[in-house]
């Protein structure tokens, strides 16, 4: 795929309906087997009559391909930075248009590849938070390079954490609870790759941890706690994972 180069816009309404109708023939393509791989739909992209522009916003390079999340989502916060947040941060028009502008990266994905909702934003934002495209970036725009143990795994790849945060925001609204989460279970190899040092269902595990931050969250307000705080008031099994 050549280079192209272009300003990130936003759908408008008539816009967001152009796009659904795309990544549900995508779905249908997909399901029976007429094709694998997929584009951006230049097209709807830079029709005039389906976009409208974002101040301060930069350019991207829609043919372009990342290691994994984290690679993509530091990639569009540095597109992103002189956008006016307050205006477009819950902006759905924005984030479908990126995730167009980027489809090849997102669709299909490895868990539920024919999902729709995780490339296309619905008017419900209780669905947001399964959308690829903004949800690794908010996760990036939040904690920087910190997030990279939310991130590490493909920009079609929702790791088990995200999967959980998803439905339990708990991890998601706390840096000494990612701190935490990121020095029991995680492994940073280099700037951009890293990997999980755990196995789902043994002692003390991540999902384990998530219910004991529920159980501290009765009676403390784990959101103000550090990390050293919070590891102080974990289950003594959690503790002993820092010297693997």
């Amino acid at each position: 795929m050549k280079n192209k180069i272009i300003k990130i816009k936003r759908f408008n309404e008539k816009g967001n309906i152009e796009f659904e109708k795309f990544t549900k023939q995508c779905k249908k393509e997909f399901n029976k087997g007429i094709k694998k791989k997929f584009l951006p739909p230049i097209s709807l992209l830079n029709d005039l009559s389906l976009i409208e522009s974002v101040e301060g916003a930069g350019e991207i390079d829609t043919s372009k391909i990342f290691v994994n999340a984290f690679d993509y989502a530091k990639y569009i916060d540095e597109k992103l930075l002189n956008i006016d947040f307050k205006k477009y941060r819950w902006d759905r028009g924005l984030f479908n248009w990126i995730s167009a502008a980027l489809f090849h990266n997102f669709f299909p994905g490895v868990r539920g590849g024919k999902d729709e909702k995780r490339v296309f934003l619905l008017e419900n934002k209780g669905k947001w938070r399964r959308h690829f495209a903004r949800t690794f970036w908010e996760i990036y725009h939040v904690y920087k390079d910190n997030s990279l143990c939310l991130l590490y795994k493909e920009t079609n790849n929702f790791s088990d954490e995200l999967e959980t945060i998803s439905k339990s925001p708990i991890m998601f609204s706390s840096k000494g609870v990612l701190e935490t989460y990121s020095v029991l279970f995680f492994k940073k190899l280099n700037d951009l790759k890293g990997e999980q040092k755990y196995k789902r269902g043994e002692k003390a595990d991540f999902r384990s941890f998530i219910d004991e931050l529920l159980q501290i969250e009765l009676n403390k307000n784990v959101f103000q706690m550090t990390k050293n705080t919070i590891l102080e008031n974990l289950d003594p099994a959690f503790k002993s994972r820092l010297n693997n």
